[in-house]
């Protein structure tokens, strides 16, 4: 297995209605060509979640090439996402979600090797 590139993967799971899911993985594509959207949208759960009545969608960005952001539809709602890698890349693709939506509020759990973060990003003012 190819070290670098697997240290350049983030995994990446988005809380929310499939439409939001989409916008926040096309974002992604947009900044970090590399990585491949075959998987992209894929539900991580097959009900949703309790009480929320979201999906779990999930994907994993290739953090090795960087292109730049795109502009994206607004979000319906803020949605929930979570990033699980190294800290290099889980700090570019939140530097990309920022620009492109806006982060509202963030919380890392930092281990070993890797780290877990779960931001909460901005949908419009009305």
């Amino acid at each position: 297995m190819n070290t670098k590139l697997s240290s350049a993967r983030v995994g990446v799971s988005v809380r929310g209605d499939r439409e939001d899911a989409y916008r926040v993985f096309g974002a992604l594509k947009a900044v970090f060509p590399a990585t491949d959207d075959s998987a992209a949208g894929k539900a991580a759960e097959a009900t949703p979640e309790p009480g929320h009545g979201h999906m779990v969608w999930s994907m994993v960005v290739d953090t090795t090439d960087r292109g730049s952001a795109t502009s994206q539809p607004p979000l319906s709602e803020p949605v929930s996402v979570d990033l699980y890698g190294t800290d290099p890349p889980v700090h570019r693709v939140c530097e990309a979600l920022d620009a492109s939506f806006g982060i509202e509020k963030e919380q890392h759990v930092s281990g070993d090797q890797e780290m877990e973060v779960r931001l909460r990003l901005a949908a419009p003012h009305p």
